[in-house]
Order: structure tokens, then sequence, then C-alpha cells
């Protein structure tokens, strides 16, 4: 029924970027589909909402080798109808209260709770909405380096951590385009990373763009808005990373194992920002 009453206002939709370039949507979450001569990769398996595998089955009959930016549940949740999935070293999940995922969202909802209580009316919807299922895929690390070839292209794994500690993105060094999940995007951005400051996460964002200006990186794309991005936004976004404060907050949480007070904060020109 919650899959029915949500298809009415979102459904998957394609478009073609350039040629052996997909980016499919179901109206929240962008994952993209880049194919080779032999293979191809899927960046990102979005929310479930709808089966991934048999949208995409019907976009190409390569094999296909699936890939998460990282692992919030708006990226991960059709993981389960894959055998395989490939994630950064430092956000493989355990499923279990260890991961640094699944601890910090039970302590945000705890605190969200014991503040709200009347919101505890909502934690069924909100399991299935933020807990990737876990199924009987296996997980498989990818590291900063990493090369996947696909036939006549190949993509290289950069890390980026900050909004979570395995984010990564993929570089495309023949088009000189980067696919970047929600490590430095517009519209929604969720930060999840107990282990790192926004001062930190604005580092790594400015010491990424000089690296991928230097290599020659023009555009990228990310996660949750329909544009692409001149290479030039990340080091803005860094830079705005440093200037949002605890006192533009919509909501405080004091989270156990966080090394800074986390946030709801609202700015004009990105809303919805947990920090």
């Amino acid at each position: 029924m919650r899959k029915d009453v949500i298809s009415l206002f979102l459904r998957y939709s394609k478009s073609k970027l350039r040629e052996h370039v997909t980016r499919i949507t179901d109206g929240i979450v962008n994952e993209f589909l880049i194919e080779g001569t032999d293979k191809a990769v899927l960046f990102d398996t979005g929310l479930d909402i709808f089966n991934i595998k048999d949208f995409v089955s019907k976009l190409t009959d390569k094999e296909l080798i699936v890939v998460n930016s990282h692992f919030h549940p708006d990226h991960s949740n059709g993981n389960h109808h894959f055998d395989t999935v490939y994630i950064g070293e430092a956000d493989l999940p355990t499923f279990t209260t260890e991961d640094v995922y699944f601890r910090l969202v039970y302590d945000i909802m705890d605190a969200t709770f014991e503040k709200y209580p009347e919101s505890r009316k909502l934690q069924s919807l909100i399991d299935k909405l933020i807990m990737t299922k876990k199924g009987n895929t296996q997980y498989m690390p990818l590291k900063d380096g990493d090369e996947i070839d696909l036939g006549g292209k190949k993509l290289i794994v950069k890390n980026f951590p900050g909004h979570t500690p395995g984010s990564i993105t993929l570089l495309d060094p023949a088009l000189k385009f980067i696919y970047a999940g929600d490590a430095s995007d517009m519209d929604i951005w969720m930060f999840t990373n107990p282990d790192c400051t926004l001062h930190e996460y604005a580092e790594n964002g400015r010491r990424y763009f000089k690296e991928v200006e230097a290599m020659g990186y023009t555009k990228y794309r990310g996660a949750h808005v329909p544009i692409t991005h001149n290479i030039s936004f990340m080091r803005d976004y860094a830079h705005w990373l440093d200037r949002l404060t605890p006192e533009k907050a919509l909501m405080k949480f004091n989270i156990p194992g966080a090394r800074s007070q986390l946030c709801i904060a609202a700015a004009l020109s990105r809303k919805h920002l947990l920090y």
C-alpha cells in the first residue's frame, strides 16, 4: 500500500545525458547508468520505491557492476535486488548497531522521540524508509584510485569523505566528468559522520576541488538535482559549509559519539541540511 500511494507522486524516468550515459530518477534521487562496450556501472540504487533492477534490465543487457556512492538509504535501498554491490571501504555495512550509519540514525531517532514524543507514531514508516535491507547482497570494498574497466571506458574511484566516512565519487577521465553522489550537491545534504566536523568536511572539499581541477575536470553531477555543476561549485560549497553555524538550526541534538552538535538547519539556497 505504501508503494502504491507513493507511486502516484513518484515514478522512474530516464534521460540521456550523453551517448552511453543515462540518468535514472524516481523524482528524488538520481542514479546513473554508465555503459562501456562490455560492461555497465549502475551508480546508486535509489529508495526502492520501484524495482530498479527490472528498470535497468530494459536499458542494457551488458554485465552490470553496481556501485554505491555511500550507504545512505536513498542511495542503497535497492541494493537487495543485486547479488553484489561495491561501496567505499569506510562505508562497508555490517548491518549491526556498530555501523556508523545505523548507530547514528538510531541515536538521532531516540533524541527526536524524546524531544517530540508524538513523532514516535511514525517509527515503523521511518524504519522502512531509512534502514537499507540486508538481503543476500555481498558488499565489496572500493579504495581510492581503483579503476573500473567497462571496455572502451574506464572509471576511477576517488574518495570524498565528509558526507559519510566512505563517500566516493567516480571520475570519467575521457570526458573529464565526475559523478559525485551527495559529496558536494546543491539540494539535499545529510551529514552522518561523527568522526568529522563541518570544518574538516570543508577542508576535504577544497582539497578535492584542487586535485580534480589540476587534472582537468570541469563538470560534475550530484544525486539530487537535475543539472550539471561547474567544478567550481565544489569550492563554493566547501566555503559555504564553513559558514554554517548552530544558530541557524531549527533543531539541535547532542548525539553520543559525535564530536560536534548535530543540527537540522535551513538556508535560502539549500534546504533540509543536517550537520
